[in-house]
């Protein structure tokens, strides 16, 4: 599991303590995020992937199913894109960026938007690892994610894929989610009722629910 923006591994437990019952599942804090050492500046998108690339390899595992959520999304099309035989198959959860938001201004915007919607814990997580990044490195990090197209790269994405969206989410709007996986060679769309942005944490029983047929497509580990 691939973190977004600012936070870390955390964020992803609700969700994982529910996969967990049936599968193995690993989290992933990135360089700089979460309790992770700060690299001298903050790495791009490709660079991130690459080192989801290397985790896969060091933690020796065989055709898993990666899993991204906001900029983790672009992290894991970038990883799968550029190397075809890391990961038998994904799942995109919010994924960012939507072309109508393509300027740190309007995503911010979305972002505040979110804020009203999600939970007090989900935001108090939140607001936790971005303090432990730093806000200029959120921002210098901004800049790559800003950049990054995963609308073109998901076209090299040749395994079976998932891109799912809260309902209620105003940073990744149903449109751009059904666009982005229509784009893919071989991906469904799906939707967590009244869940915003970060489903997985506030929704992780739905969220588990909506992917279970997708899941039940690959063997446990």
């Amino acid at each position: 599991m691939v973190h977004g923006i600012g936070v870390s591994g955390d964020y992803f437990l609700p969700f994982a303590c529910v996969l967990a019952r049936m599968r193995e599942v690993h989290l992933l804090d990135l360089p700089g995020y979460g309790t992770t050492p700060k690299p001298p500046r903050p790495l791009s998108v490709p660079e991130l992937a690459d080192v989801a690339a290397r985790s896969v390899a060091r933690l020796g595992l065989v055709d898993p199913i990666l899993v991204g959520q906001s900029m983790g999304c672009q992290v894991v099309v970038d990883a799968i894109a550029s190397r075809p035989a890391l990961a038998a198959a994904y799942i995109l959860i919010g994924p960012t960026v939507d072309p109508d938001a393509r300027s740190l201004v309007r995503l911010t915007a979305r972002m505040a938007r979110n804020v009203t919607r999600e939970t007090a814990a989900n935001n108090l997580v939140v607001l936790h690892d971005v303090g432990r990044m730093g806000l200029m490195r959120f921002l210098r990090t901004s800049r790559f994610m800003l950049a990054d197209r995963i609308e073109e790269n998901i076209a090299g994405c040749t395994v079976p894929g998932m891109v799912v969206r809260g309902a209620r989410d105003p940073i990744a709007p149903a449109g751009w989610v059904r666009r982005l996986a229509a784009l893919a060679p071989e991906a469904a769309f799906a939707e967590v009722p009244g869940a915003a942005h970060n489903v997985q944490y506030t929704h992780p029983d739905e969220l588990a629910t909506t992917c279970a047929p997708f899941l039940s497509r690959f063997a446990t580990a």
